[in-house]
């Protein structure tokens, strides 16, 4: 079993803006677009981010721009990271990490309790201790006459703006980050054929990217996965705060992403601590009925070698920090006895980080264990640079696999891939088709789909020119059992339309291929074959005369031929050792070709044998006659 494990760098790495940083900075252009177009007149020509703007001046996303706006005014948590965000860019580091900050707010908050309650008890006051954690709260909560009850009671405001922002950061991911045009992939992630996708991610970036041609893959989101929750909210930007509440609950309750801490506390508090439990990761998960599919597949793997099945079974991890956050889930993968870890870094920064994390999570001396003992189970890779989508074969192919799956697509998707297939058949692009093997398995989908008959022609022509374009050096003949399926009914085999495509360009590939002068001379030891062969009388199947008419036609290329001798050649082997089925293989490539040169040649070819059949004939019933006379 392999198994892929993704986090965010996974996004990044196909250039998507994941970061939370990416996140904020959408947040701050959404509001300066709020108020634009609510301003008297409107000044939605400020508005520079693309994506908004089209929401903006599109009515029929008003929907969007509500939630936005309901799920980001006021929001604790979105001011307190900005102002964080501020301290940051101070010291010229512009980064921010939301689990890391909402702990610490956390762990304050619940340190402030426990010192307050310490006090009530009759512990003396500590102004240092006070000072420090009121200072640290400052930029989130009330810190005005604290105490254990005040502190609590904004506990409740600090969830429900908790949620907001993870409902926020759905409509991001979901409609702004997944609509966006991915301009990269990663050659090492194409290699993997995972039969399981584990992500810490909130997209579903690796199934739009690389699962079309994989079938039976199974997928478990760690933290969820950002939908469309925001159906029917056209007009509620004016409702009451009442009626807004309402829709943020019930946008809640749609919504299944985690975004919380991890476990803090010490196992003998674990059980009795609970103010805070509705931020950590492991509640959330609880209650949002988050994926843990994985811990069926570890059991699966741990019974198969229990019945001595000897699977490789390999987990690839892939744009993940293996940080502590998530160490909880990584200790079941990695200290799994039966399962071998790939760990993919970008650079030696981060391989280093990675292994410092991994020690933290399984201990020192496992670590050197599974990474240099006798049966070593964690391997680090350096991964390979990422390409441009744009030019390189992944692009057509998955262009074409997604067109084998385009019903279970939406609209807007679907036409969008139609559109791009059609204006490149239109324009010709060569470098976006790459190869005549791509060219006829886009024919074959085409025509699965009922397009054939729109695109055949052109997509002949691309067909063509590509072999001259690629430079050949001999004629590629492709077998048009590549394109064979099996069907509803079990039969097996190629489309007929696909196999006459197919035939049509091993024709052209034949018929004009032109090699260099030297090749063309030098056609007297295959007549003399050819001589011998129609001196033995032996006959020969369909495939050995078209496979000789080819060849024989192919010398027309030589300017000197004796295309007189030639035709009587053609027409002696159709009468001689193929007559058993020239006429029937004839007719078959006349209907399968569509070159006008080779559809006269064979017509004539045709008209020859039956001419030449004709006077046999003739000849035969006149020798017949005189022999009666006699």
């Amino acid at each position: 079993m392999n198994i892929l494990m993704i986090g965010n760098g996974f996004d990044l790495e196909h250039g998507l803006p994941t970061k939370y940083t990416d996140f904020l900075k959408f947040v701050k252009d959404f509001k300066i677009a709020f108020a634009c177009a609510n301003d008297v007149p409107q000044r939605l020509g400020e508005i520079k981010d693309e994506y908004l703007r089209f929401i903006f001046e599109n009515a029929e996303y008003e929907n969007r721009i509500n939630a936005l706006h309901i799920f980001t005014d006021k929001n604790l948590w979105i001011e307190y990271f900005n102002k964080v965000q501020k301290k940051h860019l101070a010291n010229k580091q512009n980064w921010i990490d939301f689990e890391s900050e909402i702990s610490s707010v956390i762990q304050d908050m619940d340190m402030l309790i426990k010192y307050y309650e310490m006090v009530q008890t009759g512990d003396d006051k500590n102004d240092k201790i006070e000072n420090y954690y009121t200072e640290r709260l400052c930029d989130i909560i009330n810190i005005y006459q604290l105490n254990a009850d005040v502190i609590r009671t904004n506990i409740p405001q600090l969830l429900n703006d908790l949620n907001r922002l993870i409902s926020a950061l759905e409509v991001y991911i979901w409609d702004y980050v997944g609509n966006r045009e991915i301009e990269y992939y990663n050659p090492d992630i194409e290699q993997i054929n995972p039969d399981k996708v584990f992500s810490f991610n909130y997209s579903d970036t690796y199934k739009k990217m690389y699962a079309y041609s994989k079938k039976g893959v199974d997928y478990s989101f760690a933290h969820g996965t950002a939908v469309n929750n925001i159906a029917g909210l056209a007009g509620i930007k004016r409702a009451s705060e009442e009626l807004q509440k309402l829709y943020v609950k019930v946008s809640l309750e749609k919504n299944n992403m985690v975004l919380g801490i991890d476990e803090y506390l010490p196992k003998e508090s674990r059980n009795k601590e609970l103010d805070f439990i509705a931020f950590k990761k492991y509640y959330q998960r609880i209650y949002k009925q988050t994926g843990n599919e994985y811990k069926n597949w570890l059991k699966q793997i741990d019974e198969n070698a229990k019945k001595g099945r000897h699977e490789e079974n390999t987990l690839y991890v892939f744009g993940h920090s293996l940080d502590v956050t998530d160490g909880d889930v990584l200790r079941e993968f990695i200290n799994n006895e039966n399962l071998k870890t790939v760990v993919f870094y970008r650079n030696k920064e981060q391989l280093g980080q990675q292994i410092a994390n991994l020690v933290k999570i399984i201990e020192s001396d496992n670590m050197i264990e599974k990474v240099y003992g006798g049966n070593p189970t964690i391997k680090f890779v350096k991964q390979s640079e990422r390409k441009l989508i744009a030019g390189s074969p992944f692009e057509i192919t998955s262009d074409i696999m997604r067109l084998k799956t385009i019903c279970e697509w939406n609209t807007i998707d679907a036409r969008s891939l139609l559109a791009k297939i059609r204006n490149k058949i239109k324009n010709k692009e060569l470098k976006y088709f790459y190869s005549q093997k791509s060219v006829i398995t886009l024919f074959d989908v085409l025509q699965k789909n009922g397009l054939a008959e729109l695109y055949r022609r052109q997509l002949l022509q691309i067909a063509y020119e590509l072999m001259r374009h690629d430079g050949l050096q001999e004629p590629e003949q492709f077998d048009a059992e590549e394109w064979g399926y099996c069907d509803y009914d079990n039969s097996f085999g190629c489309d007929p339309l696909t196999q006459k495509f197919v035939n049509t360009v091993n024709l052209y590939n034949i018929n004009y291929f032109v090699p260099e002068e030297k090749d063309i001379q030098g056609f007297d030891e295959e007549l003399e074959l050819y001589q011998k062969l129609i001196e033995s009388k032996e006959e020969i199947d369909k495939a050995q005369y078209i496979e000789i008419i080819t060849s024989i036609f192919y010398m027309f290329y030589d300017k000197y031929a004796n295309l007189e001798s030639m035709w009587s050649l053609l027409v002696r082997i159709s009468r001689g050792p193929g007559e058993k089925v020239a006429k029937s293989a004839l007719k078959e490539l006349i209907k399968t070709t569509e070159d006008e040169l080779d559809i006269v040649h064979y017509n004539h070819l045709l008209s020859e044998i039956e001419m030449n059949e004709y006077f046999t004939m003739k000849a035969e019933e006149f020798e017949q006659n005189a022999i009666i006379e006699e």
